[in-house]
């Protein structure tokens, strides 16, 4: 690695982990919504199950903090004018990213695919994917793919798993990973035991 990229990528790595202990010491709510057959059993297992739909909420938002941070990509948040998640310019990329292949329902996947394709049709030099960061088993996550989607007569891609992050972060792939699993880890476990 050369010692300018060593640098760009410190400086990157710098803003990650404020972006990342950010989300991750954000407050839940933990606030259940009453039931009369509750009972104690299914009040802790409604809050577990609260708690982990939130985790997967902040995880997912690492993610868009990660990749729409990098090197030429804008993460766009909430209520940008595109209703994606992250676009670069300078290499024509327009992405709705997903942390899995089951975050979106079938009716979701489809509203999420129109956005892309309303974005394609307006630009049709930028490459369109929607993305998952993880597909259902460890094996396919690795492996990764890129599959073509014509929707309404408009191409774009579908990327998922170590294909789809070495399309965006090339030779620093593995870095960036090990980076964000550790800062995810360390920051995880401070939240936790500031919630105690």
């Amino acid at each position: 690695m050369s010692f300018q990229n060593e640098c760009i990528l410190n400086d990157y790595f710098e803003l990650l982990d404020n972006s990342i202990k950010t989300i991750l010491l954000r407050r839940e709510n933990d606030t259940l919504t009453y039931d009369i057959l509750d009972t104690e059993k299914s009040r802790k297992n409604k809050l577990l199950a609260l708690k982990e739909k939130q985790r997967q909420m902040k995880v997912g938002e690492i993610w868009q903090e990660v990749i729409g941070n990098y090197n030429g990509f804008v993460n766009l948040k909430i209520g940008h004018e595109t209703g994606l998640d992250i676009l670069s310019h300078t290499k024509k990329i327009a992405i709705e990213l997903k942390n899995r292949t089951n975050t979106d329902n079938a009716s979701s996947k489809k509203s999420n695919i129109d956005k892309l394709v309303v974005f394609k049709k307006c630009h049709p030099e930028y490459k369109c994917i929607y993305a998952n960061i993880n597909d259902a088993t460890e094996e396919k996550t690795m492996k990764g793919s890129v599959k073509k989607i014509l929707h309404n007569n408009v191409e774009i891609e579908h990327q998922n798993g170590y294909e789809f992050l070495t399309f965006i972060f090339g030779t620093n792939t593995n870095d960036i990973i090990d980076f964000v699993k550790n800062t995810h880890k360390h920051n995880n476990h401070l939240n936790n035991s500031n919630n105690d």
